[in-house]
């Protein structure tokens, strides 16, 4: 599960348990397929390749440029632009913009947020998002907290209005 909420990559379960009970819970989880041995290696190998390709098809539409009003982000290039100039970002800032980005108008916590980005839990002290957002407000003269708002006792919310 934990493997599924930060990375699109194909997961395959190989076991010898033959419980279907195991089964459902491991695809309930994430998994992509799931495999009792013993296997026929060639049979395995036909499995692998369709989970890369089917992770292909969706690593390539998600790659995709996602468009906010004037705000273009180019997931392939790892590049933001808005107003048709492109806005340098380190790759935290680019990461966190993407988590926002792509959650447009919902509300995510700072444990969203860097389970998300990080695969971590947040620990109640860690300050790293907060002086993250500030440096995007700061980059997308943002001083207002109208495109990347905070919402109090909640987190954070990514204001596609506000982006026109």
């Amino acid at each position: 599960r934990q493997i599924r909420q930060v990375s699109p990559v194909p997961i395959l379960i190989l076991t010898a348990r033959e419980d279907m009970v195991d089964e459902v819970s491991g695809l309930e989880q994430g998994a992509d397929d799931y495999v009792n041995k013993p296997i026929q290696p060639r049979l395995l190998l036909a499995r692998l390749r369709a989970l890369l390709r089917r992770g292909e098809h969706a690593v390539s539409g998600r790659a995709q440029d996602l468009c906010i009003g004037t705000l273009r982000v180019a997931r392939a290039d790892r590049a933001v632009f808005w107003r048709d100039a492109e806005v340098a970002m380190n790759g935290a800032e680019f990461k966190l913009f993407m988590v926002l980005a792509e959650a447009a108008g919902q509300v995510l916590s700072r444990n969203d947020i860097l389970v998300k980005m990080r695969g971590i839990e947040f620990d109640g002290l860690d300050r790293s998002i907060d002086n993250c957002v500030s440096r995007l407000r700061r980059k997308f003269d943002d001083v207002r907290g109208e495109k990347i708002k905070t919402v109090w006792g909640e987190g954070y919310l990514f204001s596609p209005a506000a982006w026109q």
